[in-house]
């Protein structure tokens, strides 16, 4: 083999790799478009869940919340699914006394009489409200209580509004970020 052909052999398996490596690193990242199109006062998070893929919520809402410095009440949630990055809604809380937060299982929002939990259909690519229990009050200030479960809405009682409570409070806050640095959200081990 010549000079010119060990070269020419050199040049092309270099180029194959660095097409290989290239399309790899797409699949490592596919968020990387939606990063780089966020505006400037927007932060990200990407949430480590019980899903095959890691979640990716954004928002231009951040404020210090107390204990986390950069939480929001409100975001947008995507997911890769079907080959792509879909954008599967947004999801607000009332207020910044509850802050968008997460657990292995489902993303959180909350207000002073309400709490809800939305989850992620990996198969059909849709976030839903798998549950939302909410308290109103009557004229006498007596307290009743809904369930909106799996889209169905029924009568609920204080002790299931009181465990979505205990669910939302042992929740993860997320904690956005305007870089790369900091932007993985993995539940803490207490």
């Amino acid at each position: 083999m010549d000079n010119n052909k060990r070269i020419t052999a050199i040049g092309l398996a270099l180029i194959i790799m660095g097409l290989t490596a290239c399309s790899q690193k797409q699949m490592d990242n596919p968020y990387g478009n939606i990063v780089a199109g966020l505006g400037d006062n927007a932060a990200y998070a990407f949430l480590e869940m019980d899903y095959k893929y890691n979640v990716m919520v954004t928002s231009d809402g951040i404020y210090d919340e107390g204990e986390e410095s950069q939480a929001a009440i409100y975001c947008d949630v995507y997911y890769y699914t079907g080959g792509e990055v879909k954008k599967l809604g947004t999801i607000m809380s009332d207020g910044t006394a509850y802050p968008v937060s997460f657990s292995k299982d489902g993303i959180f929002v909350a207000s002073g009489h309400s709490v809800g939990k939305y989850v992620i259909s990996e198969k059909e690519g849709i976030l839903s409200l798998e549950k939302g229990v909410y308290e109103k009050f009557d004229s006498f200030g007596n307290p009743s209580y809904t369930i909106i479960a799996n889209g169905i809405e029924m009568e609920s009682t204080e002790s299931e509004y009181q465990e979505m409570q205990k669910e939302y409070a042992a929740s993860q806050i997320i904690h956005f970020s305007y870089g790369s640095n900091g932007s993985i959200n993995e539940i803490r081990k207490w």
